[in-house]
């Protein structure tokens, strides 16, 4: 009997773990987790992005503020990013280079919870 159980168990996890979001990039990303805060990186062409998700559900980004902070071969540079449609923030002009090291900080207006993540570029 307890060998069914823990059999059980064992089985069962992975979808445990599932059930705490998705961690698929949906905007080409790269995705990182802490908590129920999902945030996903865009390194695009002219701009870099962030999307704010928590428990599979867009967060607004007027209900936030983000900053991103960029290590790289030019040195540490801090970012404000601008709100965005949906849960998108952009920092516009910023070019993340691979091998650069970000670390992103979301603050909710409303009750000043931090979520801090860190991304390597790939």
């Amino acid at each position: 009997m307890i060998r069914l159980a823990l059999a059980a168990t064992l089985t069962l996890s992975p979808l445990a773990a599932l059930a705490h979001g998705d961690t698929t990039p949906k905007h080409g990303g790269i995705v990182q987790m802490t908590g129920e805060t999902l945030i996903e990186l865009v390194a695009g062409a002219d701009a870099a992005s962030i999307y704010v998700s928590e428990e599979d559900e867009p967060v607004a980004s007027a209900d936030l503020t983000a900053t991103m902070t960029i290590m790289d071969a030019g040195g540490k540079r801090q970012v404000n990013l601008t709100p965005a449609a949906g849960n998108r923030f952009d920092a516009p002009g910023v070019k993340l280079t691979s091998g650069a090291k970000v670390a992103v900080m979301v603050v909710n207006k409303a009750s000043q919870a931090r979520s801090i993540l860190s991304f390597t570029v790939k």
